[in-house]
């Protein structure tokens, strides 16, 4: 796997949960995903995509930035910083978080097997987080 193949992936997935593309979402996701929310509830694949299905989180705006991307044999680790906007239970938030995309393979696809996202401190040494 290669470091252009996981970004591809990490944009297809995101511009899939900001479509709501369901059936996207079900190739992208790996069966054992535990997807870490920065407020340290997990879920499951089954449960995010219910999530987004259902209303619970309603992302409105996702970008990326200062992406690195480490490939082994067999796993990929995704390091940014996420800005979102979105409606959880109807209540718009605004979240600038630092994150981890873990993909793996599964069967002959990668897929994200784990996502880990934490609020980063308003703080003047932000650069440095």
């Amino acid at each position: 796997m290669d470091v252009a193949e996981i970004l591809r992936l990490e944009d297809e997935r995101y511009a899939a949960t900001l479509a709501k593309d369901f059936d996207a979402l079900e190739r992208l996701l790996h069966s054992e995903l535990v997807y870490m929310h920065s407020n340290g509830i997990a879920d499951s694949k089954a449960s995010y995509i219910s999530g987004i299905r259902d209303g619970v989180w309603d992302y409105n705006r996702i970008e990326r930035s200062n992406q690195t991307v480490k490939t082994y044999e067999r796993f990929a680790l995704v390091f940014y910083r996420l800005v979102i906007d979105i409606a959880v239970k109807g209540v718009e938030k605004h979240l600038n978080n630092r994150a981890l995309a873990v993909w793996a393979p599964e069967g002959s696809a990668w897929r994200l097997i784990a996502m880990q996202s934490g609020p980063i401190p308003e703080t003047k040494s932000e650069e440095r987080q």
